[in-house]
C-alpha cells in the first residue's frame, strides 16, 4: 500500500502539519517528527492530526523518537514507530485504547467534600474592628506613597556674604620666571622705537670774515716778449700760510724788459688778515712766475671780520639733555598706552636700550644762531602683567580664606598701597591691596538633609542654626496644603543666589 512520509521540520506546528498532510493523496500518512521536538504539546494535538487524516481518507502513523509522543499516540490509537524502518517493516494495524477497568469505589460526595477543599473563612476576619485596621493601613500605605513622590519643595537660600582685605610685598625682577607666594613676579619688557627733534639757541661768539681786501699789484716784465695777466692770476705773500690774493681784471706788459703794469686786486679770503702793507706781495703762482715780477705798491685794506653766534660744548650738552627727556617723556606715555589694561607699569626701569640715530646741526666748529639735534632710538620698560598679579593675589588669599567661605567669582579688586622703587640691583618692590567678595559654601545635599520630613518652620530654624546664611531662607512647597517637605531628598530643590 503506498505510503506518503511527510519529514516534520522543528520550526513546524500543528496548523502547518495539517496543511501539509492536506497535499498528500495516499491511503497512508506517515508523519516523522525530529528529535527534540515541540510540534505537539497535548494529546489534543495528535488528536486533531488524527481526525484530520481521517477527513482525508488515510490513515496516520508517526515516527518519534519520543517516548512520551509515541505512548500518546498509542492510547490514541495511532500507530507509533521508533524508527522509519521499523515503520515500513511492520503493519499498520490499529493499536487499540488500553482497556479502562471499572470505577471500584462510590462516585465521591462533592457536596461533603466541599468544605474541605473551601474552608470557610475564620471569624475574626469578618470583624469590623479589624476590617477597619486593615482599611486603616491601606490609607495610611497611600498616604506614605504620596509623601514620597506627591510633594515637592524648592529651598531659597542667600549665603553670607563677607569682604576679604589682604595687603602684601610684590617684588619683580628679570631673574624671576614664575609666579611664587614669596611675592615674586616676573618682570616683563616691552620697547619702542622714538623719533624726535629739539632746537636751541646757540651760546658761544665767534668772529667771522666778512668783507675781503683790496689793493693795486704792479706786474714788471722780466723778458723781452709781450705777456698777458689774466683774470684771477694769484699772487701772494711768502709767509707761511701765506696771504692770497687774485687780478679782478685783465692786463697786458709791454714786450720791453722792466716796463710794469698796475692791475688790481682782491683777496680771496675774506677778513682782516688780507689788508697787507706794501711791498708784502711778492710770489706769483702758476707758469708766468719766471716771466714776470710782483710787487703791491701800496698797502691792501678793506678786510673786515664780523661777530657770529656758534654752537658750544655746553649747548650742545643742554640739547642732548632736553631731547632724551622728552623722548623718555614720550616713551613713558607711549609704553604705557601700549599695555594692557591692568597691567602695572614700573617707571623707575625706563631706560633707552639703544641710539639708533644721531645727528647735530649745524655740525660741530660751524658757526650758526640755531642748533637742531635729531635722535632716534629705543626705549624700553619694565612692567608687571595683569595675569601674574591676579595670580599671586589669589593664591595669597587663598592661604587665608576663612572656613566655609568661597570665593565669589569676579569680584577680585588690586589698589596699589605704595609706589614702585627699583633697586640697585635691578629688583622692584612694592605693595598692593586685595580684595575680594566671599560667600558661605552651602552642599545641597546638607540642605536637603537638613530639611528632609520637616514642617516648613522647624526646617528654617535648622538651616539658620547651622548654615551661614545673610537672610532666612525661603521654603516653597507644592502643593501648598501640603505640611511637610519631602521625604526622599530628590524632590526637594535648593537655590543659591551666591
Amino acid at each position: 500500500m503506498k505510503t506518503q512520509v511527510i519529514q516534520l521540520d522543528l520550526h513546524d506546528d500543528v496548523t502547518s502539519v495539517r496543511d501539509r498532510m492536506s497535499w498528500a493523496k495516499t491511503e497512508r500518512i506517515q508523519l516523522v517528527f525530529p528529535r527534540r521536538s515541540r510540534i505537539v504539546g497535548r494529546t489534543l494535538d495528535l488528536l486533531l492530526l488524527q481526525r484530520h487524516a481521517a477527513t482525508l481518507g488515510a490513515q496516520l502513523a508517526i515516527v518519534a523518537h519520543s517516548k512520551e509522543l509515541r505512548s500518546a499516540a498509542e492510547d490514541l490509537g495511532i500507530p507509533a514507530f521508533a524508527t522509519a524502518a521499523s515503520a515500513q517493516r511492520q503493519d499498520w494495524e490499529r493499536v487499540k485504547a488500553p482497556f479502562r477497568p471499572l470505577r471500584r469505589h462510590d462516585r465521591p460526595d462533592l457536596r461533603r467534600m466541599r468544605p474541605e477543599a473551601f474552608p470557610p473563612e475564620a471569624h475574626w476576619r469578618s470583624l469590623y474592628g479589624f476590617r477597619f485596621f486593615i482599611f486603616s493601613l491601606a490609607v495610611l500605605a497611600i498616604l506614605v506613597v504620596l509623601s514620597l513622590f506627591l510633594p515637592t519643595a524648592t529651598i531659597q537660600l542667600s549665603p553670607a556674604i563677607r569682604l576679604q582685605s589682604l595687603t602684601f610685598t610684590v617684588s619683580t625682577s628679570p631673574n624671576v620666571t614664575i609666579v611664587n607666594l614669596a611675592g615674586r613676579l616676573p618682570a616683563r619688557l616691552t620697547a619702542l622705537v622714538v623719533e624726535h627733534s629739539k632746537t636751541i639757541q646757540t651760546s658761544g661768539s665767534i668772529s667771522v670774515p666778512e668783507a675781503r681786501a683790496q689793493g693795486q699789484a704792479r706786474f714788471r716784465n722780466l723778458t723781452t716778449t709781450l705777456t698777458i695777466v689774466p683774470v684771477g692770476m694769484v699772487v701772494s705773500t711768502l709767509t707761511n700760510p701765506p696771504v692770497r690774493f687774485v687780478t679782478t681784471k685783465e692786463a697786458v706788459v709791454p714786450a720791453l724788459l722792466g716796463k710794469t703794469v698796475d692791475v688790481p686786486i682782491q683777496a680771496v679770503d675774506a677778513g682782516p688778515a688780507g689788508n697787507l702793507p706794501a711791498e708784502t706781495l711778492v710770489a706769483i703762482e702758476g707758469a708766468l712766475g719766471t716771466s714776470l715780477g710782483v710787487i703791491n705798491p701800496g698797502p691792501t685794506t678793506g678786510g673786515t671780520d664780523r661777530t657770529g653766534a656758534i654752537q658750544t660744548t655746553a649747548d650742545r650738552s643742554l640739547v642732548h639733555e632736553a631731547l632724551m627727556a622728552e623722548i623718555l617723556e614720550e616713551c613713558k606715555t607711549g609704553l604705557q598706552q601700549a599695555l594692557t589694561p591692568g597691567d602695572i607699569f614700573l617707571p623707575d626701569t625706563l631706560a633707552v636700550s639703544q641710539v639708533l640715530s644721531e645727528t647735530y646741526f649745524p655740525a660741530e666748529g660751524q658757526s650758526g644762531d640755531t642748533l637742531s639735534l635729531t635722535m632716534r632710538l629705543q626705549c624700553q620698560v619694565q612692567y608687571a602683567s595683569q595675569t601674574d598679579v591676579n595670580v599671586l593675589a589669589e593664591m595669597s588669599l587663598d592661604t587665608n580664606l576663612p572656613a566655609g567661605f568661597t570665593a565669589s567669582p569676579g569680584r577680585l579688586e588690586i589698589l596699589p598701597v605704595s609706589i614702585p622703587i627699583t633697586d640697585p640691583d635691578g629688583i622692584t618692590r612694592w605693595e598692593l591691596q586685595a580684595q575680594r567678595l566671599l560667600h558661605a559654601r552651602l552642599d545641597p545635599l546638607t540642605v536637603q538633609q537638613l530639611a528632609l520630613g520637616r514642617r516648613p518652620f522647624v526646617a528654617v530654624l535648622q538651616l539658620n542654626k547651622y548654615l551661614l546664611l545673610a537672610e532666612s531662607p525661603i521654603i516653597l512647597i507644592k502643593p501648598g496644603w501640603w505640611p511637610w517637605l519631602p521625604l526622599v531628598p530628590f524632590r526637594i530643590a535648593v537655590s543659591t543666589g551666591g
